[in-house]
């Protein structure tokens, strides 16, 4: 790998490492959502700083260009976060159900009260 983009990659990853951390620090992005993402950052920080491990794990996988094993890797990378979000969709979806449901039974006794003082006023 070119020394220069080598800097390059690296200068990029610790922009968007600190992005990421920032994000974390003003609550825009939740730390168990943002795991995902450092995790694949330290990979590819460290792929970066030694190229020579995506050549051995090529080899290792029987792929013969390692750039397909980038690819691969950006494909599967892609995957985990679809199945990440999916998940936070449905954990969120299940919140806003019961959590509609739990308005609903408060709106039921609010009505019974608001009843309940207007027969005694009669």
């Amino acid at each position: 790998m070119n020394k220069v983009l080598q800097i390059f990659l690296i200068v990029c990853l610790l922009f968007f490492f600190c992005l990421i951390l920032h994000f974390v620090a003003r609550k825009k992005l939740n730390l168990k959502y943002s795991l995902v993402w450092l995790f694949a950052l330290i990979t590819m920080l460290v792929v970066t700083i030694f190229p020579q491990i995506i050549d051995i794990v090529s080899y290792l996988i029987g792929i013969a260009a390692p750039v397909n094993t980038v690819f691969l890797f950006c494909g599967m990378f892609m995957v985990l976060i679809l199945i990440t979000l999916t998940f936070i969709v449905s954990h969120m979806n299940k919140r806003i159900y019961r959590m509609s449901q739990h308005i609903a039974l408060l709106e039921k006794r609010i009505r019974e009260i608001e009843n309940l003082g207007a027969e005694r006023v009669k």
